[in-house]
């Protein structure tokens, strides 16, 4: 069996703050017990991690990175024991990485970033989810050895999550600072003369038998309360409209953050986690405007009632002070609970949310296909396990809530007990007792909210470093703003030198291998190959989408990469096979981003995708609204729509990815007739497996397996009957 815990456990150990996150937190805790410190974004960002996580060569990959010498290795068990340098990262259960730092001849000690705490296993347990097989005590394990560049190097992805880096969103708003000031402080006063009227009824009405001084001061506390009530409606206005713009604000900056990410980000991330960090900006707004005014507004009210009571006994304000200080640490002390369960709601949050997204766009195949309970079922899984999560944090909430009530119920009877004996003893007046009681039941709202405020300040960091892990992801471009004339692209090639390219790391296969190509200017190039050859890919380098990980691109003779991508986006004209149509009418579609908005020119581009007539029969014409919450296009028309939005861009530079494969043939004819007289004097780069698209280009690139294995023209590349022309003729099927 296992145990929870050791005396021996000096390792150094984290807990991964998601699901794919194991591999990166087990280097993360490697480095740290070598004496370097490095964030697990930063891991996270070497390692390329996918929604699936990482494997052993990521891991090597990273590993070098950091400055490790990495080493994979199947061992048997003995050996693990006996000649292993450790820790060491093993491969756990199949799915899952942990460290093994320590290991005898009858427990091995894992660091395991899943649990809670490191573990101490029996060698029968340890072998159970090490091992490749029943059959064997062969088990997988990564080895590392620090390089002298481990201690050199410099780590970037050090960034502030704690609350101080919330000061610039109130800074910016230091107008509404004074009347809310001034509400405060109006508050506490009322909360002050409130227990001294109380003494003034039993020390001076009741015992003078007054009902002039008893109704005076009768009106001075509806006075008082109504004064309180008025103020705590003006700040609760004034805090409403601040959070409404801090509100907007973060949201607005963290979608123009997104927005300035490149495409690989958001291929490594589900939709439901950018979406889920929504509620983490809402969740901000609500500490800024609600609970930190109220921890302001509970430490004015128990450092001047606290004053007071001081000033009515010495021992009893110690003892509240000491109540006070037992149910606030109480509540702290599940910072590392609460921040677990946290993060567990933030994955299955952000999986429902990727879920119903889906289900709501994917409706009509899951209903072609019979998925219906499928994907019922899986909904349902994750509202069971948000049920369980739920359920969970209830628990713990009412332990904390309830042992800290009890507390608080403690030392109100002590304080009760102890003035109760002062007035026997002739030291303090009934009076003066029930002005301390009235105090301590003043105080101790500010003091639950003081323990609350712990709460929710610990909630709001963890929102800021998933908030962080965005924020400081570096820009797609340096100089977003920078500008590209015309005339510094144009009549210029594009040059392939020796390019290659692989996603992920440097382990991973190679999509493209040595490219080495000119597109030239003004020319027609059409890419073919088979399927899975690395023609998108290419595409996608040109888009700046991606980098080459070897060579460069050149236009002309400055290198692609030195462009910004959003200059060189402006001159470039795109229709990819999954070209997206917005939510938005026909005419906005087509515009998409132009400066200029030109209707008769709007009306031209959509005559020659062949789409003008179906436009105009629209109920709205061109101001019908189409999308996904609007009228429905099929493929063909969806593509249409593209190219239309292509041909008003009128850009010097023209990529098509399969631009015309849901055409029937009448329409695809005509529209590549329309672009034939539309391609003049701008470059052109065709991926297509159709002859009729490709035959007239001025240069045809064969690709296979990410390899330009034949380049000529389609008579040229006929004529040597090699790949090109059993591409042909397996079209064409024209046999052998």
């Amino acid at each position: 069996m296992f145990q929870i815990g050791n005396k021996h456990n000096d390792f150094p150990f984290y807990r991964q703050s998601d699901a794919m996150d194991c591999g990166p937190t087990c280097l993360k805790m490697i480095a740290t017990h070598h004496g370097r410190k490095f964030p697990l974004q930063y891991i996270r960002n070497i390692s390329k991690i996918t929604r699936q996580g990482v494997t052993i060569a990521d891991l090597m990959a990273t590993a070098e990175n950091m400055g490790f010498k990495s080493l994979p290795a199947e061992l048997p068990l003995q050996i693990l024991i006996k000649k292993a340098p450790l820790p060491c990262i093993l491969h756990w259960e199949k799915k899952h990485f942990v460290v093994l730092y320590r290991i005898t001849d009858t427990h091995a000690y894992i660091a395991d970033p899943a649990l809670e705490r490191p573990v101490k296993y029996s060698l029968q347990d340890f072998l159970l989810s090490w091992q490749l097989d029943e059959h064997t005590t062969t088990g997988r394990a990564l080895f590392l050895e620090p390089q002298p560049q481990f201690h050199s190097q410099e780590i970037k992805g050090t960034y502030n999550t704690s609350l101080r880096s919330l000061w610039p969103h109130l800074r910016d708003h230091r107008s509404s600072w004074l009347p809310v000031a001034i509400t405060l402080l109006l508050a506490t006063l009322c909360s002050v003369l409130t227990p001294l009227l109380t003494q003034r009824i039993v020390d001076s009405a009741i015992s003078e038998k007054s009902t002039s001084i008893l109704l005076l001061i009768c009106i001075g506390q509806l006075l008082l309360f109504a004064g309180r009530l008025f103020t705590d409606f003006i700040r609760a206005r004034l805090l409403y409209k601040m959070g409404a713009r801090i509100s907007i604000q973060m949201l607005k900056a963290y979608l123009d953050k997104l927005m300035r990410l490149p495409l690989p980000f958001f291929d490594n991330r589900h939709a439901g986690d950018n979406m889920q960090r929504v509620t983490d900006n809402q969740r901000v707004e609500d500490f800024l405007t609600s609970s930190l005014v109220n921890f302001i507004l509970s430490v004015v009210t128990i450092i001047v009632l606290g004053v007071v009571l001081c000033y009515y006994n010495g021992w009893i304000f110690l003892l509240f002070l000491a109540g006070a200080a037992a149910s606030i640490i109480w509540a702290n002390s599940f910072q590392e609970r609460r921040r677990v369960l946290d993060q567990k709601k933030f994955k299955v949050l952000a999986a429902n949310q990727h879920i119903l997204l889906e289900i709501f766009s994917a409706m009509q195949e899951i209903k072609l296909t019979g998925s219906e309970k499928l994907k019922g079922n899986q909904w349902l899984d994750l509202q069971e396990k948000s049920f369980d999560l739920k359920l969970e944090s209830l628990r713990m909430d009412q332990f904390m809530q309830g042992t800290g009530a009890f507390i608080n119920e403690i030392k109100n009877v002590l304080i009760t007990g102890l003035a109760a004996s002062l007035v026997i003893q002739g030291d303090i007046t009934l009076g003066a007792m029930l002005a301390i009681t009235f105090i301590c039941g003043q105080l101790n709202a500010p003091v639950l909210q003081l323990a609350d405020f712990i709460r929710v300040a610990q909630n709001t960091r963890f929102s800021l470093q998933r908030m962080a892990e965005v924020a400081h992801e570096p820009d797609e471009d340096p100089q977003p703003d920078a500008s590209l004339p015309l005339q510094a692209v144009t009549g210029k090639d594009i040059v392939f030198n020796q390019v290659s390219f692989q996603y992920g790391h440097r382990h991973s296969p190679m999509v493209l291998k040595n490219i080495d190509v000119t597109i030239p200017s003004g020319k027609i190039t059409a890419i073919v190959g088979m399927s899975g050859g690395g023609k998108t890919t290419l595409l996608k380098l040109l888009l700046k989408s991606y980098h080459p990980v070897a060579g460069n691109i050149y236009l002309g003779s400055q290198p692609l990469t030195g462009i910004p991508a959003k200059a060189w986006r402006k001159h470039i004209g795109v229709v990819m096979q999954d070209g997206y149509v917005f939510m938005d009418t026909i005419a906005n579609n087509i515009f998409a981003g132009a400066e200029e908005r030109n209707q008769e020119r709007l009306q031209q581009a959509a005559k020659m995708a062949c789409i003008h007539d179906f436009f105009i029969s629209m109920p709205f014409g061109y101001d019908t609204v189409i999308g996904s919450e609007g009228y429905g296009l099929s493929e063909g028309q969806t593509q249409r729509l593209l190219i239309a939005r292509l041909i008003y861009r009128n850009p010097a530079f023209i990529f098509l990815d399969e631009a015309t494969n849901s055409l029937d043939a009448h329409n695809e004819k005509a529209i590549i007739d329309n672009l034939n007289n539309f391609f003049p004097g701008k470059t052109v780069v065709v991926v297509a497996h159709r002859l009729s698209t490709v035959r007239h280009a001025d240069q045809i690139l064969v690709m296979d397996h990410g390899r330009i294995v034949e380049n000529g023209t389609h008579q040229e590349l006929i004529a040597t009957e090699g790949r090109y022309f059993q591409l042909i003729r397996n079209q064409l099927e024209l046999g052998k």
